[in-house]
């Protein structure tokens, strides 16, 4: 019936080159048939519109791989970006991440959790903060610039302090942030400013661009891209669906 209702589909449409000799009258009788058809079997419209949308999905899905596989190097293998996890583990997750953005702190919790409950997970933070957000952009600063003063640990606490603060990310906060993390407020402003910094700042905005990822919170895997935050739990399986891809 499938068939019979793709050539019914094709002879209504087609056009007149195309067509069927069908008179006029044929074609009105043919139309009116095939929508009583229709009214009486609505789920083929329903099954022929699933089937749109699983083609359009997949479509979608392998434009990210692509996308993925391109800019791989830059987003797995950055010198600079904070890793922690395993560092030689076999899956790699990337988070990007915004103080500001709703959402980034239970994403990034989440991505955390992950690789605590997997041993072989290891773990990419990316700074992201949200083009012309300027108390984003200065929080994001400041996490690189502690990041490269202090080290992983006190770039961890940073992040929560960041979080902590909520929308109050004034250059006020951050100089107590920094006393609290035992640095000096007026090196970690001027380390903010560096070239490098800004350098990495504006290769994650190309690469976020890149990937048509849309705004952090993300997540990124090798073969899944995912805009928005998610439970790590949800994040695992993601992780043992490309192992049992591999």
């Amino acid at each position: 019936m499938k068939l019979v209702l793709c050539l019914a589909v094709a002879v209504a449409t087609a056009t007149p080159g195309l067509a069927l000799p069908l008179n006029d009258a044929e074609r009105v009788a043919f139309r009116a048939e095939l929508r009583a058809y229709l009214l009486e079997h609505p789920e083929v419209i329903r099954e022929a519109l699933e089937g749109a949308e699983t083609r359009r999905m997949a479509r979608h899905a392998n434009a990210d791989l692509a996308r993925i596989e391109a800019h791989a190097e830059t987003l797995f293998r950055a010198p600079d970006d904070w890793t922690g996890g395993a560092p030689d583990g076999d899956v790699t997750l990337v988070s990007f991440v915004d103080y500001r953005a709703e959402g980034a702190r239970r994403a990034l919790d989440a991505a955390r959790e992950a690789a605590e409950r997997d041993d072989q997970l290891r773990l990419v933070v990316k700074e992201a903060p949200r083009p012309g957000d300027e108390a984003a952009e200065r929080a994001a600063r400041f996490a690189l610039a502690v990041l490269r003063l202090a080290g992983p640990a006190a770039y961890e606490a940073a992040q929560s302090r960041l979080f902590d603060a909520g929308a109050t990310l004034d250059a006020a906060t951050l100089d107590r942030i920094s006393a609290e993390l035992g640095l000096d407020p007026a090196e970690a402003t001027t380390r903010m400013a560096g070239a490098d910094i800004t350098a990495k700042l504006a290769e994650t905005r190309a690469l976020a661009k890149a990937l048509e990822l849309g705004p952090a919170p993300a997540q990124v895997l090798r073969r899944t891209m995912v805009r928005g935050d998610v439970p790590a739990v949800a994040l695992l399986r993601m992780v043992e669906a490309i192992r049992r891809k591999k």
